[in-house]
């Protein structure tokens, strides 16, 4: 049996008082069970005497400020729906396959890990001027604030569709990267119905009604004239002058593309303009419909309008490339806007009128008296600026910064078949055909952000050219009987 001895008062009072060991293992609960989530809490709300910068929208000019502000200056956070900077002058090659669609997309994650910001993905819901905040809103619905002390709106535009009827409801469009994808499989879908549309009676011959369907099925209109919607007709009939002919010959003689349009590149001169017609009707084959308005869309029917006249077009697949318009929570901002109520009206140095700190640029934007096209160029020259005035700020105290000018590096259009226009380039007027297509090419290759993309461009190229553009179609997703 064990006897216990009775504690000495010496010894009551060692085990009162903490031995070293004893403070080392509290010290050591404390970090592990408050320490790192005191530490998670630092990390999303840090303590720093910069000022914040709040950044919405992924688009050229707002990527670009992102990428060129210096951070020592400046805490930076990102709020935009779009997780990456989508190079828009070359979407209408991805919808083909030309390149791959991540190819011309640089996520914004990189970078802003680099600049040791923060990114949020969600839209913008309301802009609290007055307490210098942004209430965000996510895919799921939840809100939230983000505090600011300089604010740079560029948020883009979206497709015009002109109030005509019908055109949400059946019309494809070339402005996001799931358009890109929505255009590819749409157009791979309908081809292989057309393929096997003959077989569907049991005889193996085609019949006038399903030739009429054919026809009709494989009726590609594109609507617009502007860049977008010639360099999309361009790849569109590279396609189907290739791939398509190969791939699909006993179909082909039944494809047809239009262009329904008022005009054609109007921003280029009459000779480019007349050039690029004879093109794309000779050689890549494009049925074009001038000074034509449509007026309404159905299911497989378009309702034009030329010299007050009306006549119908049945067809299987339209994209709509006429235009584009603000996004209308622009106007809930309650910023000043201009004439039309269509863009945030600016002054010179791209400071929202009647605001203080706030500034915006690119397509949502326009500069008091001094109109400028809403281009990729533009707004990526807005972003230099906006983000070397925001760094010399410090430097300027009250010193007004200069003016903001636009310097034309030139326009250019691809028009298929290895030729290309280009016009108004430094120390060139114009230039057209395949050397006009390899300026092209270098041009939109050297623009790319990152030799990521430069490098998944020209493999892209590369491929196609040895292998031909991809008809992968993935198909419906796993369902268990």
């Amino acid at each position: 049996m064990m006897l216990l001895k009775r504690a000495s008062p010496a010894m009551l009072r060692m085990s009162a008082t903490p031995s070293a060991a004893q403070k080392q293992l509290h010290l050591t609960t404390t970090f592990l069970t408050g320490g790192i989530a005191g530490s998670r809490a630092r990390f999303f709300a840090t303590k720093s005497n910069k000022p914040k910068l709040l950044i919405l929208g992924t688009g050229w000019g707002s990527f670009r400020v992102l990428h060129d502000i210096d951070p020592k200056k400046y805490d930076v956070c990102v709020v935009s729906p779009r997780n990456h900077l989508l190079f828009t002058p070359m979407l209408a090659s991805s919808a083909l396959g030309t390149v791959n669609q991540r190819s011309i997309c640089q996520p914004v994650r990189p970078l802003v890990a680099k600049k040791n910001a923060k990114y949020y993905e969600s839209s913008v819901k309301h802009i609290d001027v007055a307490q210098k905040r942004v209430q965000c809103v996510t895919s799921s619905g939840d809100t939230y604030w983000l505090p600011y002390d300089k604010l740079v709106v560029g948020v883009g535009f979206q497709p015009n569709d002109f109030n005509t009827p019908g055109v949400k409801e059946y019309a494809l469009f070339m402005k996001e990267t799931a358009d890109a994808t929505m255009f590819k499989e749409h157009l791979l879908s309908r081809l292989e119905e057309a393929a096997y549309l003959h077989a569907l009676d049991g005889d193996m011959s085609v019949s006038p009604e399903e030739e009429a369907q054919l026809r009709q099925k494989l009726t590609f209109v594109v609507v617009g004239g502007g860049p977008t919607g010639v360099e999309l007709a361009g790849e569109l009939t590279d396609f189907l002058n290739q791939e398509a002919t190969k791939m699909y010959r006993f179909i082909r003689r039944y494809i047809s593309v239009h262009m329904l349009t008022y005009d054609l590149l109007n921003t280029f001169d009459r000779d480019l303009q007349e050039h690029a017609m004879r093109h794309l009707k000779r050689k890549q084959q494009v049925e074009i419909h001038l000074e034509t308005f449509v007026t309404k869309v159905t299911k497989d029917e378009v309702t034009l309008k030329k010299d007050g006249k009306e006549s119908t077009l049945k067809y299987g697949t339209l994209v709509w490339c006429a235009g584009i318009k603000p996004h209308k929570f622009i106007r809930d901002y309650g910023f000043t806007m201009n004439e039309r109520g269509t863009q945030i009206l600016v002054d010179k140095t791209l400071k929202i009128k009647d605001t203080e700190d706030i500034y915006a640029l690119g397509d949502c934007a326009t500069i008091e008296e001094y109109w400028l096209p809403q281009t990729a160029q533009v707004a990526n020259q807005q972003g230099i600026y906006l983000a070397k005035m925001l760094n010399e700020a410090d430097k300027a105290g009250n010193k007004k910064p200069e003016a903001f000018v636009f310097h034309s590096k030139g326009m250019m259009a691809y028009l298929g078949g290895f030729s290309a226009v280009m016009a108004k380039l430094p120390g060139l007027n114009r230039l057209t055909g395949f050397v006009a297509f390899l300026g092209w090419r270098f041009t939109y290759w050297f623009l790319q952000l990152s030799m990521r993309n430069r490098f998944m461009i020209a493999t892209d190229w590369i491929r196609t050219l040895l292998f031909g553009r991809d008809l992968t179609r993935f198909g419906p997703k796993s369902a268990p009987n």
